[in-house]
Parts: structure tokens; sequence; C-alpha cells
């Protein structure tokens, strides 16, 4: 014979019962049903399995075979997936020279523009500017300075959260954050890591986007999107993207990249141009995926 169990998971709930216990009551329904004299018994009988699957249901009791469970289930969103290409021919892209640092190489690459296949470009942030109700929970941030670069180089945090510096080199870095608001840049953290294994958490208690350099290596580059909102989203090598868990509606969707055109050279850390910013509007059918894709050139 089969085995049951009321069983509910999330109140911690587990009676189980075997089938073999149960034959005497149903022998007596059978028995009743043959003497009609014995009907009111046999309703009486009912009544009470009845009020006992009631108050079962009640507490949140399913009748289940033994071992399978069931998890409550939320309805699927809707997605927006794309990729953000390059077109045209690779734009030429400045070097620096390294070979002072011996710790760093002969050269190293600014890494303002990083294309991969099919000139897929990494690194650039898609977020929805009117988002639906939700609350941020992205992962700790970890940046790791190794080969006298940043990894990785664009992160997304959640505000309030930490973000932790790691120096794998073994040699001295300056970690300097700047929040940037426009053309405005305002200091948000300042300290140096003059040896391997060390390790510092800033707090980023503040939204928008942070700048990170290293005031020893101009070429050291990264960026921090500190939000609120969970609807965002870093381009991979490919150049794709996808932002997940969306109800139905038509929403803003933003491409920030942070530029690449070489413009000039400050105490020699060269300039570039600003960030390249492009909006779509995108709409999403419920239970659905909408698609959004972005060129630079």
């Amino acid at each position: 014979m089969r085995n049951y169990i009321w069983h509910n998971s999330a109140k911690g709930y587990r009676i189980e019962t075997h089938f073999e216990e149960l034959k005497p009551f149903y022998t007596m329904k059978r028995d009743t049903l043959r003497n009609a004299s014995a009907r009111s018994l046999f309703l009486k009988g009912d009544f009470a399995f009845l009020l006992i699957l009631g108050f079962a249901a009640s507490l949140g009791f399913l009748l289940l075979p033994q071992g399978q469970t069931i998890q409550a289930s939320t309805p699927a969103g809707g997605s927006i997936t794309g990729t953000v290409r390059f077109t045209g021919p690779v734009p030429h892209q400045p070097v620096a020279d390294a070979a002072a640092f011996g710790m760093c190489g002969k050269t190293h690459s600014y890494d303002r523009l990083i294309l991969g296949r099919d000139k897929g470009v990494e690194y650039t942030l898609i977020y929805i500017a009117n988002p639906p109700a939700g609350r941020a929970n992205f992962p700790p941030v970890t940046i790791t300075q190794q080969g006298c670069g940043y990894t990785p180089h664009m992160a997304i945090a959640t505000r309030g959260s930490t973000v932790t510096f790691a120096n794998d080199d073994p040699g001295l870095h300056n970690v300097h954050g700047y929040y940037v608001s426009g053309s405005e840049r305002e200091t948000l953290f300042n300290f140096a890591q003059p040896s391997k294994g060390m390790r510092s958490a800033q707090q980023l208690r503040k939204p928008g986007m942070v700048n990170v350099q290293c005031d020893v290596h101009a070429w050291m580059n990264a960026w921090i999107w500190v939000t609120d909102n969970p609807y965002v989203a870093v381009t991979k090598s490919d150049g794709s993207y996808s932002i997940d868990g969306l109800p139905p509606g038509t929403y803003k969707l933003i491409m920030w990249h942070e530029g690449w055109h070489p413009e000039a050279s400050n105490g020699g850390r060269p300039q570039f141009s600003g960030p390249v910013v492009q909006t779509q509007e995108v709409t999403v059918p419920a239970a659905g995926s909408a698609t959004a894709d972005f060129e630079l050139k």
C-alpha cells in the first residue's frame, strides 16, 4: 500500500499516515452502504472526515505521495535581453608605457573600449530609468588589483553596501574613488595599499556612478554603479545582457558607456571623451521577452 503525508514545509508540519491505518475507516463506509438503515452513520462519518480535511487545509497541509513536496511558485516575470556591439572600423586605442613599474609589464591598455566576439562591447551598463517596485540586493563587490589593472572593470553595487579592494600585486597602489555626476567629481575614498595581500572595504552610501583610479598608475580605471534599482545589468564579454523579473509594461532603457576617444592629457593621465548614453523605450509583454540592441561607433 502507498504511504501518504500531511506536509507543510513552511510551517514545519509533517504527519505521516499509512494507507493500512485508513483501511478500517473505508471498510466501515462500504459496510454501511449495504445497510440502508445505517446510512445516517455513514453520512456522519463522511461529514467528520470532511471536517478533518477542512482543518488540515486551514493549516496548509497537502495530501501527497510520500517523498514528494510542493514549493510555492511565483509567476515568471518578463525580461529584456540584447547586445551592445561596436560597428565600423575599430578605433586605435592609446597604450600606456608601464616599463618604469617593474610589476606592470612593458605596456598596458587603458581599458576604455573592450571588445569581444563579433565586436560585442564588454562592461557597458544597462539599466531601467523608470523601474517597477523592487529592492536591489546585489552580491558584495570585490575589485582586485592584479597586473596593474582593475578586475572587474565595471561593477554594480547596492547602495549602503561595501566594496572591497584587494591588492594582488607585489607593490604600491593608491585607490582613489570619485563620485561622478556630469562634470563634477567628488572624492569618496583615497587610500594606499603598499603591499600584496592588503584588503580594504569602503562603504557606498550614495547612489550614482563611482570612478576608481590609481594615483600611481595613470592607466588604471574602473567604475561602480551604486543603486537601489534591481533592474540593472553589465554586458558580458560578448556584449550581451539580460534584465529579468520584469512585470509587463513600457520601460525607459538606458545604455551607458564610459567613452573611448582620447582628447587631451592631464599630468600624464590621458583624458577621454565623456560617456556615451543611449535610450530606448521597450515594452515587455506578460511573462514574455523583449529585445533591445545598442550600437556604438
